[in-house]
């Protein structure tokens, strides 16, 4: 079974014939729980001790489970539903679904209306969500993400291909500061949280796919 299902994704293993009503459904699924955790924020305690300790005001991005839900979403979906999945969620955002870290919602998550249409921190990061899900889709395809190890590199290619996008998105909302500046508001904060997550799913994921398994018999 596990050699039969090594490039299937979980959503192939669990539902063998799936409709466009079942992925309507499932993708509308992924969208609420992105929004769940886009919402879960980091306590306020801790992010006083990190601006003390490190001298960073962790802003102007907040630090949520958002990637940790995208690499969810991705391991469930594969590359081309978890890009219409990330897409939904994007779009759910700007049609005034409050789907945003602290329920935002709207274009001025992405542009700043009020200030000429400049970017606004965040949105790169959103949008990189999309090119994350595709392109770690891929090699969930291509069987990678079943053992610790290649989860962790699947989650560290998503890493890389979402900050190749939010820090350059940063660097041109926050006026083209230094780019030492932008790694220290775009970057250094969501190490320690990045790599938490990463063990996480190295942890967990594995249990994922067994599961799936013994369920899509």
């Amino acid at each position: 079974m596990i050699t039969a299902n090594k490039n299937k994704t979980l959503y192939e293993i669990l539902f063998h014939q799936s409709t466009i009503m079942l992925d309507v459904f499932m993708i509308l699924a992924s969208v609420v729980f992105m929004a769940a955790m886009a919402n879960i924020t980091i306590p306020a305690s801790y992010i006083a001790a990190m601006e003390k300790m490190f001298h960073i005001p962790l802003w102007p991005v907040p630090i949520t489970m958002q990637t940790f839900g995208v690499f969810i979403v991705t391991f469930f979906f594969g590359s081309r539903k978890g890009l219409i999945a990330m897409a939904a969620y994007a779009l759910a955002g700007l049609l005034g679904f409050g789907v945003f870290a602290g329920h935002k919602s709207g274009v001025d998550v992405f542009l700043k209306a009020s200030e000429g249409f400049k970017l606004a921190p965040s949105g790169g990061y959103i949008i990189g969500f999309l090119l994350m899900a595709f392109l770690v889709g891929i090699m969930i395809e291509k069987g990678y993400g079943r053992t610790g190890k290649s989860i962790l590199l699947c989650m560290l290619v998503g890493e890389i291909v979402l900050y190749t996008i939010g820090l350059p998105w940063l660097w041109i909302a926050l006026g083209k500061i230094s780019w030492l500046q932008v790694l220290k508001f775009g970057l250094v904060p969501f190490i320690i949280g990045d790599t938490l997550k990463a063990l996480l799913a190295a942890a967990l994921f594995p249990y994922m796919w067994k599961g799936a398994e013994k369920i899509g018999k």
